[in-house]
């Protein structure tokens, strides 16, 4: 839960669009030369000399001198002064850094890459051998700036130029040739920039509060070098999705689920840290009669803690006579940042993929679903949306009509044997997101209290609906 001594309270996924261009460049790079070009030059850098001079320093006979100051002579880099000596040209100057180092050339190569570039600050942030192999799904889409979008070609043209030899020492760009000696390659010229795709880049956002449980101000997103303005992108998104202060409808829902610790530590000035860490290392923590959590029950440390209990749950079925199959509940709050971090699908997939015993005699012990929330059986704009969300759980995932406890509660319950419920408490003038703060308990008079509940709200009929629970989402 602690980061640095402070306490992440939400994680959430954002999306940033990405283009992906293959790049024809053409740069310098610096080499050095042969043995005899480059001590002819190397001497007559120090001083015009005669060629017998020459010679006689290099060891060579006069025909052999001659023969190297005649080559050189062609290529523009010697030439003879007046008193008969040779000397460097103006060109033949430019080849040495500083007097007495080694002569390099400059030679201009032509090649070509695949990068990608995120649309808010251009960082580079995949290649053509390391792609982003991502979905838009789970997770908030940022939508770009237009005038970012009409000129992205021109602005990730930019971008590669001055990322250049970042990409090199990143290793994002391999197949240049590094210069000899002093001197880095530099770019001479983009031959032609052309986009080939389009990728979404996934900026995984944790939301931190003190130990006094005051919100920290984001300040920087570690998967980017340049983030100033995909800081503000993400800022302008939680605007769109703010809600208003929900704290007395979570007390109503903490009593209706017969839970008795939460409200001990949350209220209108936030989270109270201390009780909750009272709590937290309580008896009840260690038996497993209330396990109290701060954060998503997907987030990694909670997941933790869920399957901790959700195994010694499973231990308990497997061991005893069982009638029938269990029933696994996932019931998902209306709180419109549920979801929004890919840690959900593995969470998911965990539940499904154990529900049956190992070996040969396999035993079914429990049937797991997720029940997602539609506003009605015609929503279907948020039909779509959970099926692409969860395209490989679909014969696992119900619709269901929102406003259990109010949209804001969330739960896990496998049948008489362990549940989980998650509170999404908004408190806008604390916190930019709301913070989801619950419990996990296997106590019998909180299971069957949380199962009542959920039963009672699903079976009863809707206005227009037999029943709130509206079957399986593939089917609506």
């Amino acid at each position: 839960m602690a980061e640095h001594s402070n306490i992440v309270y939400n994680e959430i996924d954002f999306l940033i669009p990405s283009y992906r261009f293959n790049i024809r460049y053409s740069y310098i790079s610096k080499r050095g030369l042969s043995f005899i070009r480059e001590f002819v030059l190397r001497l007559a850098h120090l001083s015009p000399m005669k060629p017998i001079e020459i010679s006689g320093f290099l060891g060579l006979t006069e025909r052999e001198a001659k023969e190297a100051i005649r080559d050189l002579i062609e290529r523009e880099e010697l030439t003879y002064n007046e008193q008969g000596q040779v000397a460097l040209t103006a060109k033949a100057c430019g080849y040495f850094p500083k007097l007495g180092e080694s002569p390099q050339v400059s030679d201009v190569v032509t090649t070509g890459t695949v990068l990608g570039f995120e649309v808010t600050d251009f960082n580079c942030v995949s290649t053509h051998s390391r792609r982003l192999n991502d979905k838009w799904s789970c997770g908030i889409r940022i939508d770009a700036k237009s005038e970012l979008i009409a000129n992205r070609a021109k602005l990730a043209e930019k971008a590669f130029q001055k990322q250049f030899h970042a990409l090199l020492d990143k290793e994002y760009i391999t197949n240049v040739r590094e210069s000899e000696g002093t001197g880095r390659p530099n770019i001479y010229k983009i031959d032609s920039l052309k986009q080939i795709g389009t990728e979404p880049f996934r900026v995984k956002f944790k939301f931190l509060m003190d130990n006094q449980g005051e919100a920290v101000e984001a300040d920087e997103i570690e998967q980017l070098d340049t983030d100033e303005l995909a800081l503000v992108a993400i800022e302008q998104a939680l605007d769109n999705t703010r809600v208003s202060n929900n704290l007395r409808e979570i007390i109503l829902a903490i009593e209706s689920m017969g839970d008795t610790h939460t409200g001990s530590f949350i209220n209108e000035q936030g989270l109270n840290v201390d009780k909750f860490t009272q709590l937290e290392q309580s008896r009840s923590n260690d038996n497993g009669d209330f396990i109290p959590f701060v954060g998503s029950l997907y987030s990694r440390n909670n997941w933790e803690k869920f399957s901790k209990q959700f195994e010694l749950a499973k231990h308990r079925v497997t061991s005893k006579h069982q009638d029938g199959v269990k029933s696994l509940t996932w019931l998902a709050p209306s709180e419109g940042l549920w979801g929004r971090n890919n840690a959900l699908l593995s969470c998911f997939d965990s539940l499904i993929s154990g529900a049956k015993t190992k070996g040969k005699k396999q035993k079914t012990l429990y049937k797991p679903t997720l029940f997602v929330p539609l506003s009605s059986k015609r929503d279907g704009r948020a039909s779509r949306r959970w099926k692409d969300e969860l395209p490989n759980h679909l014969s696992h995932v119900n619709g269901y009509i929102e406003g259990f406890l109010g949209g804001a509660v969330e739960v896990v319950l496998l049948q008489d044997e362990l549940v989980s419920v998650t509170y999404y408490v908004s408190l806008p003038d604390k916190y930019p997101v709301p913070i989801p703060v619950g419990f996990i308990s296997k106590s019998k008079v909180l299971v069957d209290r949380v199962a009542e509940e959920i039963n009672q709200y699903l079976m009863i009929k809707s206005s227009h609906e037999d029943s709130r629970d509206l079957g399986v989402i593939s089917k609506l």
